[in-house]
């Protein structure tokens, strides 16, 4: 969530949207299938690439008893207390095409499975290459949304699958190992060639990474009470686990834009519009995904039909820079924010802007099996 205060603060937040991570059927039939007890075996393998590395930090599920879980550092799993059964074994990892496989239990056991992932491809020679999208506006409007159809659109269907690996493992990660991360933060506004920001005051907050929002259409703006009577408008703005939650995704169109440029950098750019139902402010956006890995690397969002959020209330947009923490596991890096409200008849800029300072896991993150 990216949490805006219109006010004398104007300040953004960077916190975690709602996401069920790898099907919450799988926590129910978890509780109705307890491991452990007479005969109980153990599952253990190491997930590797079709050329031979290792994959450290894969997302690994015995599926229906265990849910998804992290390898470690050399790629390896270990599933102990396993009852005799059959199961689904799922591995997955960011720019690597999902593994789904069905192994057979025995009592007392010990089951050794070889995992090889094969590289994520997709073709975007027929994408054109764009700019930025157009804003307010646009060129096109969501008039069906859901998830990409990967029958009618396999490309765009692909890519939004690879922005759901990224949502996954940031919640993977923040329900396993949560985080606490400080960020320095910077009020001002642009200088008159928009070079840098003139800042006029800063401070520090500190957050988790398992601070949870949930969206819900239309419903982005909350008055948030102050001393003395008074309240401020606050803007949720949702970020990475957001994009591919299932409210969130039921009431947004996804489109493939190709490659474009942010930060001088090149990456494949898939763009999400609200729908055009919503007729309260929502959030429209852009996920900027690294050709070659598809990890994560910047998100814009704008807020839609700003004029009905507050009183001159002209525009606002964030931009997240995402920082790869741990192999394909991001955190936001940078934020940066820019709302213009109208004073009279004056446009007026309001800028933060975020650095994270560090961050430290509340939970040994997993190390090599012995």
């Amino acid at each position: 969530m990216l949490r805006a205060m219109r006010g004398t603060t104007h300040s953004v937040l960077l916190l975690a949207g709602a996401l069920v991570i790898l099907g919450s059927c799988a926590e129910r039939a978890e509780a109705q299938h307890r491991p452990g007890g007479s005969g109980a075996a153990t599952v253990r393998g190491v997930v590797r690439a079709t050329t031979g590395e290792a994959i450290p930090y894969a997302s690994v599920a015995l599926l229906p008893a265990f849910a998804a879980r992290f390898t470690d550092d050399s790629g390896a799993f270990l599933f102990t207390g396993v009852a005799p059964g059959t199961y689904h074994l799922v591995a997955r990892q960011v720019g690597y095409t999902p593994h789904d496989t069905s192994i057979v239990v025995e009592a007392s056991a010990s089951v050794t499975v070889a995992v090889a992932l094969e590289h994520f491809v997709v073709e975007l020679s027929a994408i054109t290459v764009v700019g930025e999208m157009a804003r307010p506006g646009g060129v096109w409007r969501c008039t069906n949304p859901g998830a990409p159809d990967s029958a009618q659109d396999p490309e765009v269907a692909a890519v939004f699958d690879q922005l759901r690996e990224n949502a996954q493992r940031y919640w993977l990660l923040a329900d396993s190992y949560p985080a606490f991360y400080r960020l320095e933060r910077r009020f001002g506004r642009h200088d008159r060639d928009w070079e840098r920001l003139v800042v006029r005051w800063t401070d520090t907050v500190g957050l988790r990474t398992d601070t949870r929002w949930r969206y819900a259409p239309g419903h982005l703006l909350a008055d948030v009470p102050l001393a003395r009577g008074r309240t401020e408008l606050q803007v949720n703005l949702p970020t990475l686990p957001d994009f591919v939650d299932p409210v969130f995704v039921q009431n947004h169109c996804f489109r493939l834009e190709g490659l474009d440029t942010i930060a001088g950098g090149r990456y494949v750019r898939l763009d999400f519009r609200a729908a055009e139902r919503i007729a309260d402010p929502d959030a429209d956006g852009s996920a900027y995904l690294d050709p070659g890995t598809y990890l994560i690397r910047y998100a814009k969002v704008w807020l839609t039909r700003p004029e009905r959020a507050a009183t001159g209330l002209s525009s606002f947009q964030a931009t997240v820079a995402f920082r790869e923490i741990l192999p394909k596991l991001v955190l936001p890096e940078r934020i940066s924010s820019v709302q213009f409200v109208y004073q009279g008849s004056q446009l007026v800029e309001f800028a933060e802007e975020q650095r994270m300072i560090d961050v430290s896991f509340l939970r040994a993150l997993p190390k090599r099996q012995p």
